[in-house]
């Protein structure tokens, strides 16, 4: 049978990471720990779990860092998680299956990032079979993300922040394999002081690397949305704009510029961009695992909000109604504005 290793970099994560290993402790065959400098009793919970325990000092890139941890795995898979994440035990055997059968050498995983703000366009309501996973909250975001791969394929993680394998996999021609299998992500219970350290500490990371590789695409669109979190859309334009000066035929640039006309009440023009984004044919997008369709998807909402916004009710409808009919994952949030307007969903 298949082994597996899971590893993990930490630094003063005692308040979390019992509940990550407990949760993959009949999963792994390895644990792999990568402290970078805890104080607290981080070290002494992974000995516990009878993890595999390194050090590794700290060079503000969690990409050096992570792949310094899969240096270490021996098993045939790796799965990597951080201390605020978990597995539930009821998906283990999906694990175990993806494993046995070998078919791709990469898995994206579904990140289930636990929240009860409904406003968020990717809401979704938790569903009964992860009640206990979310923990009293009521609602999530997800995002896919790779999770899980192959040992000793030569997959190196690339960027200092939101580091990811998926450049390396691409270099390698690789192709992965796409579940909804979620990953428990309890950003949301940390303090808002944590929070907002941790915010600061990746637009740092994030600006540095701009500094040596303007061009690259991924951290600008890191960039990009960081600004527009922060409500800075000016900032947030211009890196759109950088995106979109590099390469015309991206969908984000034109979704991330037309948001923010959207933000400053300027409907029309956000229908503009919207609408010149959906009229190209392209199958590009920033990263590898958040599929141009799914791009598209955010595009269409978002245009039909503006449509409504500009009172054409009869096109917003129209959108709604088809996305409802294809099963969008904006079919909650569109039922809520319906019936707000006082519309049936039939």
């Amino acid at each position: 049978m298949a082994s597996l290793s899971v590893c993990m970099i930490v630094k003063n994560e005692e308040q979390w990471l019992p509940k990550s290993l407990e949760s993959i402790k009949n999963l792994a065959d390895e644990i792999i720990i990568v402290d970078t400098g805890s104080t607290d009793k981080t070290k002494e919970i992974a000995k516990t779990y009878n993890a595999k325990i390194f050090d590794f000092k700290w060079d503000d890139d969690y990409a050096d860092a992570r792949n310094f941890s899969i240096s270490k795995a021996t098993s045939d898979w790796i799965l990597w998680l951080d201390a605020d994440e978990t597995v539930s035990k009821k998906d283990h055997n999906y694990f175990k299956q993806i494993m046995k059968e070998e078919k791709f050498p990469i898995v994206v995983l579904e990140q289930r990032h636990y929240t009860n703000d409904k406003k968020n366009p990717q809401f979704k309501p938790v569903d009964d079979r992860y009640k206990k996973e979310a923990m009293g909250f009521e609602g999530y975001y997800p995002t896919l993300i790779t999770r899980m791969f192959k040992n000793n394929m030569g997959l190196k993680f690339e960027g200092k922040v939101h580091e990811t394998i998926d450049k390396s996999m691409q270099k390698l021609g690789l192709k992965f394999l796409r579940t909804d299998i979620p990953i428990h992500h309890y950003q949301n219970f940390k303090s808002d002081t944590m929070t907002k350290e941790k915010k600061e500490k990746y637009e740092k990371l994030l600006k540095e690397k701009e500094n040596y590789d303007p061009s690259d695409l991924k951290n600008l669109h890191d960039l990009a949305v960081t600004h527009l979190q922060k409500n800075d859309l000016k900032k947030s334009f211009s890196y759109f704009r950088k995106i979109y000066d590099l390469d015309e035929g991206l969908l984000e640039p034109y979704l991330g510029m037309g948001i923010i006309w959207a933000k400053r009440g300027d409907y029309k023009r956000a229908i503009k961009f919207f609408l010149t984004a959906i009229s190209k044919d392209t199958k590009k997008s920033i990263e590898l695992t958040s599929p141009v369709e799914t791009i598209r998807e955010t595009i269409l909402f978002n245009l039909a909000m503006c449509f409504l916004r500009t009172g054409e009710k009869p096109k917003a409808m129209q959108i709604f109604k088809d996305m409802i009919r294809l099963g969008s994952r904006f079919t909650p949030q569109i039922q809520d504005k319906l019936k707000e307007l006082g519309i049936s969903s039939n």
